[in-house]
């Protein structure tokens, strides 16, 4: 939904409805708020857990887990959903991502998805050592995550570094390496340059051709600030072990709700059980880490990319002092800070002065 302007030197809007409906906008957007819902729905049961501890206020703490139990179930289904959505655009469009997310180096034709493992330390694109120490496989799994196809070929990091895919009849074929996306991308820069000067001078024929072979490899412009494939690559190891605690925390969620929704309905004298509402205590932490998981394999998954292609974090820079910079940094976490301090001890002095009232009222 965007072109490159060089007159302007940006990228210039060509269609709202492509970037509106953008399917990894729409995913990301809809998978962030759905993990909300269950975030918020979590802490709500956690909460109501705390009075059930307390033997307080037990009527109300089975009407709140039951409203946030059914929110939090039909937000931790539809997570996963969007989340089976994102894994098959990023697939498409980040396929460095996914394989960081893996540890996987050579793909394969029904390639299986690591359940559980430990990546080998020592493995790097420029050597032979083996991917994993060990690892749990679910057969055909990344294959069918990827592309909702058991046979479907998905490339590791060497293959896409290489240039290697393989067609739907399962032939090898060669697409655009990372050695030549480099070169293509230094010659868009180059072109750059050449429009750039010939703007200055105002010379129309000269900016014309320029501005052709400009288009003709801008969609690797960003590569052409690399010299090095390798440097290419995302840190593997954060990002396959936070997928990991992603999911493996996601699963556990799940299984969490559908147990306070089916007590809450079925069996409400286990509600005041100790196991269930410490379980319900300690998920409040479970579901934060989970969400903060999901940001870090979106986040550090993604590098060296600020734009995917065109611009890297080397070159994601602007005129803004340092001082500026950390001058508002502190700002901000001062600010949010205290917010956090004023909200917690709100939170925190309403429930005291309930449990207060019940206890005096118990008393009489």
């Amino acid at each position: 939904g965007m072109e490159f302007d060089p007159a302007q030197m940006r990228n210039v809007m060509s269609n709202f409805w492509e970037v509106a409906l953008s399917p990894v906008a729409i995913n990301k957007f809809f998978h962030t708020v759905f993990s909300g819902w269950v975030l918020a729905s979590v802490f709500v049961v956690g909460v109501s857990c705390v009075f059930l501890l307390r033997k307080s206020n037990v009527a109300m703490s089975l009407r709140s887990i039951k409203v946030a139990g059914w929110v939090g179930l039909m937000g931790i289904i539809l997570t996963m959903w969007t989340g089976d959505g994102s894994a098959v655009v990023v697939s498409r469009v980040q396929p460095m991502k996914l394989a960081a997310m893996e540890g996987l180096y050579h793909g394969s034709q029904g390639q299986s998805l690591v359940g559980f493992g430990i990546l080998n330390p020592d493995k790097t694109v420029d050597n032979n050592e083996k991917e994993m120490l060990f690892s749990i496989d679910i057969p055909y799994g990344l294959s069918i995550l990827a592309n909702h196809d058991a046979n479907s070929f998905v490339p590791g990091i060497k293959d896409i570094i290489d240039g290697v895919s393989i067609d739907s009849n399962g032939d090898t074929i060669n697409t655009v390496s990372y050695a030549e996306r480099i070169q293509r991308g230094k010659s868009a820069q180059n072109a750059l340059r050449i429009y750039n000067d010939a703007y200055n001078n105002n010379d129309t024929l000269a900016m014309e051709v320029a501005s052709k072979a400009l288009a003709q490899d801008y969609q690797y412009f960003g590569y052409g600030y690399y010299n090095n494939p390798s440097d290419l690559v995302p840190p593997v190891g954060v990002t396959f072990y936070a997928f990991r605690v992603m999911v493996m925390a996601g699963g556990y969620l799940l299984i969490f709700l559908l147990l306070m929704v089916f007590v809450v309905y079925r069996k409400p004298a286990l509600a005041e059980k100790k196991w269930l509402g410490w379980l319900g205590v300690i998920s409040i932490p479970i579901v934060w880490i989970c969400s903060q998981a999901g940001w870090v394999v979106a986040e550090v998954g993604r590098q060296p990319w600020v734009i995917q292609d065109l611009m890297p974090t080397c070159a994601g820079v602007s005129a803004i002092s340092e001082s500026s910079v950390q001058l508002t940094f502190w700002i901000f976490a001062v600010l949010f800070t205290a917010m956090l301090i004023a909200e917690i001890s709100i939170m925190v002095r309403y429930i005291a002065r309930k449990l207060k009232t019940d206890i005096e009222n118990s008393n009489d």
